[in-house]
């Protein structure tokens, strides 16, 4: 036989229980409401696939939820794509720097 939990006692000045085992909120056992969780079991799945993709995020071989079949490596093709921009960008600037120094040394 399973062990019943206690009753979560919500609000003590008003003797309002929540029965966790069946999401039965009431006073002292009489006057019982029944207490819907789906809106929130909703919600708490919305935060758990944003959170189950951040972490899929970090493997650089999976694919984003919302993207089309065989994606597989978007990641991949992103990353290096990015750092192919930030390393021609950072070139650039070092060499668009040195031409001044260069011009005054002489050396063009």
């Amino acid at each position: 036989m399973a062990d019943m939990l206690p009753f979560i006692n919500i609000i003590p000045e008003m003797n309002l229980n929540l029965d966790p085992v069946s999401g039965i909120l009431g006073a002292g056992g009489s006057d019982l409401v029944i207490l819907s969780m789906d809106e929130i079991n909703a919600e708490i799945d919305k935060i758990d696939a944003a959170a189950e993709e951040l972490v899929n995020s970090l493997d650089p071989s999976s694919s984003p939820i919302g993207a089309a079949p065989n994606r597989e490596g978007t990641y991949i093709s992103a990353g290096l794509l990015t750092n192919f921009v930030y390393g021609f960008l950072i070139a650039a600037l070092i060499i668009f720097a040195i031409i001044p120094l260069l011009m005054k040394v002489g050396v063009l």
